[in-house]
């Protein structure tokens, strides 16, 4: 039980490095190129966040 919780909490770090690095990546996007993604300014941070802990 104890592993799994181990475990589970190193997946839930590498998720978040990973919800951080998409962030700044999008971030770094102007509105065009956002919008080629179908996303605006304000949905950076749920769609990271969706992409990496709800995997869309």
């Amino acid at each position: 039980m104890n592993f799994d919780l181990l475990t589970g909490f190193v997946r839930d770090i590498r998720s978040a490095r990973r919800v951080a690095n998409e962030f700044e990546r999008l971030n770094r996007m102007n509105t065009q190129e956002l919008a080629r993604l179908g996303l605006d300014r304000t949905q950076i941070s749920s769609y990271a966040f969706n992409k990496h802990f709800n995997q869309l």
